[in-house]
């Protein structure tokens, strides 16, 4: 009996201890998210943990958020190793000053639970 509580016990811990993907981590994710090379702003970069592919273009398929800068930087702090996908909208001003709505995405693998950073940078379209 005593043996059985053990096993659960351990098998709980190991469990809980093996976090993949998300928040918690040492690592970043940093990037740019640009227009013709011209930053966007305003712009918001989403983020999908464990995730190789698109979940599609609905925010709320997505497991976080980060506005950008005005320079059109975000950075996305405390990431586990795994895989993520960021997907981005937002609005570039034209000279003309008309705004034109803008989406982009990138694909991003953190290797190991170190203090690195993982850049992807995000080339927008127009829609």
């Amino acid at each position: 009996m005593n043996c059985k509580i053990a096993f659960s016990l351990l098998i709980g811990v190991v469990l809980l201890s093996c976090k993949k993907n998300g928040t918690g981590g040492k690592a970043q994710i940093v990037g740019t998210v640009t227009y013709n090379n011209n930053p966007v702003n305003p712009c918001t970069v989403y983020i999908k943990y464990g995730a190789t592919s698109s979940p599609g273009t609905d925010p709320s398929n997505y497991d976080s958020q980060q506005a950008v800068s005005t320079a059109g930087t975000y950075t996305f702090f405390s990431m586990y190793p795994g895989d993520y996908y960021l997907y981005a909208i937002g609005n570039y001003m034209e000279p003309n000053s008309a705004y034109i709505e803008t989406t982009g995405s990138a694909q991003v693998h953190i290797s190991a639970n170190k203090s690195i950073t993982a850049a992807a940078n995000i080339a927008a379209v127009k829609q």
